[in-house]
Formats: structure tokens, C-alpha cells, sequence
């Protein structure tokens, strides 16, 4: 076995453990948060960009708690699409199919997740914010979308990604027309 089968082999690995834990752990956390049992914000771990306690001045109720939680595992159904991509990738590379028309198609598929996680990020922050503040009293709640430099550097890799699909669907379709020619 290659050094390229026996990474990608490890990366597919690891990217299929991170498919089933990353559900689990956004159910763990809306459902632990700010309880006894919120490991990952007490021991900071995780810290999101958005302050809870800026947005809701109740204690976040079940109802509040299970939005949140279905917010987030949309959002989170973006990460796990470009995921799954990646698992079709490396298991290709596995394969030692590296340089084919599949990998071109997934590149692409991948550049555009990159897109959907921007757009999906500005809707999900929006959505979040209305959620955490509806229980607030009429006046005090919150409407906030945001869109950081971190979103215009992902964008620019969105980009890079494209382009790097283009880059391998070019090279294919050079490599098949040498393949014909005689």
C-alpha cells in the first residue's frame, strides 16, 4: 500500500468519525447549554461568535433550546455535505484514482458547499438571534445577521476550490485526448 492509499485511508477515517460526531455534539450542546452539564462552555472549548446572554435575558427554555438545536443541525447539514464529498474524495484516492473526471466533479461540488456554508451561515445567524431573543419582551428582540472578514477569506476559498476544479477537468480532458492519439 502507497503513502497516498494509507493517508487518504486515515484521512477518509477521520473524516467519517467527525460525520457522526459533529450531529452528536451539536445536540449535546444546545441541550446542555448553560446547565450543570455544559462541559464544552465551562471547560471553554467551544465559544461561539454570537453572545447568548446578549440575546435572550430568560433562561433558554426547552422550546427555545430544540429551535436552536434544529437551527444548527441545518447549518450543520451543509459541513456534513462537504464532508461526505471529502469521504468520496480520499476513498478515491484510496483507490489510487486521483487524476479522473469523479474528482473534477467532486472539487466542484465541494467549491459550492464552501458557497452554501457563506450563504447558510448569514441565514443561520439571522435565524439564531431570532430564536435565543423571541422569549425577550416585545422591543428587546433581536434581528442580527453578520458577515465577517472570516466569510470573505471562506468565499476566496470557495474560489480557489472552483478553480481548482476547473484546473483538474481541463487536465482530464487533455490527458484523455493524449490517451486517443496515436
Amino acid at each position: 500500500m502507497t503513502k497516498i492509499q494509507k493517508t487518504s485511508r486515515l484521512v477518509r477515517k477521520a473524516l467519517q468519525t467527525v460525520i457522526i460526531l459533529l450531529p452528536v455534539f451539536v445536540c449535546y450542546y444546545w441541550l446542555t447549554l448553560n446547565t450543570s452539564t455544559d462541559i464544552l462552555n465551562l471547560t471553554q472549548l467551544i465559544d461561539l461568535d454570537m453572545d447568548i446572554s446578549a440575546l435572550t435575558q430568560a433562561p433558554l427554555t426547552f422550546e427555545t433550546r430544540l429551535l436552536a438545536l434544529l437551527a444548527s443541525l441545518g447549518l450543520s447539514a451543509i459541513l456534513l455535505y462537504a464532508l461526505v464529498l471529502l469521504v468520496r474524495l480520499f476513498k478515491n484516492y484510496e483507490q489510487q484514482e486521483i487524476f479522473n473526471f469523479e474528482n473534477a466533479l467532486l472539487y466542484t461540488k465541494l467549491a459550492r458547499s464552501i458557497f452554501y456554508w457563506v450563504v447558510g451561515n448569514f441565514i443561520y445567524t439571522g435565524v439564531l438571534s431570532v430564536i435565543l431573543s423571541f422569549n425577550n419582551p416585545p422591543g428587546e428582540r433581536v434581528l442580527q445577521l453578520t458577515f465577517t472578514g472570516v466569510d470573505i477569506m471562506t468565499l476566496f476559498l470557495g474560489v480557489v476550490v472552483l478553480v481548482i476544479s476547473w484546473v483538474m477537468k481541463e487536465g482530464y480532458e487533455i490527458s484523455q485526448e493524449h490517451s486517443h492519439t496515436i
